[in-house]
């Protein structure tokens, strides 16, 4: 059975004997039941994002992080509140199936020493609310996480334990969740979610060659950024004609956790990438294909991002409406249908990538790096481009986000 380790602020994932003894060679990621789910929850995500902001912005998110909060907000829900959770994440019928899926997951997420992941959630109910035992158990068991009661009558204490708790979760990356007076002293609930994930690359840039490039923001916009390069160094690179997009794969150390690069073949066609990524034509293990590729010398700018992403209207606007409400039924975390609703769900992400590697904050095939005989142009990537950490060990796309102007 799973091992559970708990200690008040940190909790631990679930951990399966099974990963041991296999050491690693599980194939989660094939199995139908995971790979629907990182389908799912990879255009939930994106289209949650899109609609809360604006295409000519510079956005990060985690749609897995923020689809799981929801998910474990749906162990709860009952009546037209799950019934819509369950549309919009496009769940399983099976509650039980989805429980162990999820727990594959999770117990995976946390068991290669090279993955620097911690994946972190937890739903801040009002201390008014019994939460029930057995709801309190499936939170653990699948997602390795808690749920923590708050006194909402006193505010800004509650806002500082909230802010502790995300800050403590990301290495500090992420300080201040919430800022002075923004949570009521009527609160009913709050859904956090937080992904950190700092990973050095398997072969890294050399800092001493990375140099000033242009980068075409609009065509009447063009910023100088610092621009890495890696001369050495061939990564497989994919021209995918369904997306009218190049992908070039950048894996992390160990290798299981790969950043794809997606960079529109017009200077300026993201929104019609990114349309065609929350389509059903897209599938994730399409990124996967930019293994079998030609390998190619790659310029890529420097690029920081933040971003808040306060998603109550996007829930609304995807169809899950109910669970912000009053008339709400999460009796399932505890209290009558009707006692407990969502007031705010939040996520804060930050990303960072240089020469090292990537340092990335969320609050919410082995590619060959040898010379190949197969050659190509290099991969500049020297306009708005879209980019996406996976996990192939689940499949799961951990964050994405669109980056339209490095120098800011």
């Amino acid at each position: 059975g799973p091992l559970v380790s708990n200690t008040s602020h940190k909790f631990s994932q679930v951990y399966h004997y099974f990963l041991k003894k296999f050491n690693m060679s599980s194939d989660i990621a094939k199995t139908p039941g995971v790979k629907a789910l990182a389908k799912n929850f990879h255009k939930f995500g994106t289209e949650l994002i899109l609609k809360s902001k604006g295409p000519e912005e510079n956005a990060v998110f985690s749609s897995y992080s923020i689809s799981n909060v929801l998910c474990m907000t749906s162990l709860g829900a009952k009546g037209d509140t799950y019934e819509q959770l369950k549309h919009a994440l496009n769940l399983p019928e099976d509650v039980e199936s989805l429980k162990s899926t999820y727990s594959d997951i999770t117990s995976l997420t946390k068991s290669d020493e090279n993955v620097c992941l911690e994946v972190v959630n937890s739903i801040f109910p009002s201390n008014t609310l019994k939460v029930c035992d057995e709801y309190l158990e499936d939170v653990v068991k699948c997602f390795g996480s808690e749920v923590q009661s708050l006194d909402y009558t006193k505010n800004e204490e509650a806002r500082n334990s909230i802010n502790e708790w995300v800050s403590k979760n990301t290495n500090d990356k992420i300080p201040e969740l919430f800022e002075k007076g923004t949570i009521e002293v009527d609160t009913s609930n709050i859904l956090v979610n937080a992904i950190y994930f700092k990973n050095d690359w398997a072969s890294k840039f050399d800092p001493t060659l990375t140099t000033e490039k242009e980068f075409h923001v609009t065509p009447d916009k063009i910023v100088t950024v610092p621009t890495m390069f890696a001369p050495k160094l061939k990564f497989a690179t994919k021209s995918v004609d369904l997306l009218k997009c190049t992908i070039a794969a950048i894996p992390f150390k160990g290798e299981r956790i790969v950043m794809y690069l997606l960079v529109p073949k017009e200077p300026f066609g993201l929104p019609e990438l990114e349309a065609k990524l929350v389509s059903d034509e897209f599938d994730p293990t399409i990124l996967e294909k930019a293994s079998n590729s030609v390998h190619s010398l790659i310029q890529l700018p420097k690029f920081k991002l933040e971003s808040t992403h306060d998603l109550v209207e996007a829930c609304n606007s995807l169809g899950i409406e109910d669970l912000f409400d009053p008339k709400a039924d999460l009796s399932g975390i505890g209290g009558e249908p009707g006692g407990l609703f969502v007031s705010k769900i939040v996520q804060k992400a930050v990303i960072e990538v240089s020469e090292e590697g990537s340092e990335a904050a969320s609050a919410s095939g082995i590619i060959a790096m040898v010379e190949s005989a197969i050659f190509s142009d290099p991969f500049v990537v020297d306009h708005p481009f879209v980019f996406m950490i996976k996990d192939k060990a689940t499949g799961m796309i951990l964050m994405s986000g669109r980056v339209v102007d490095p120098s800011l």
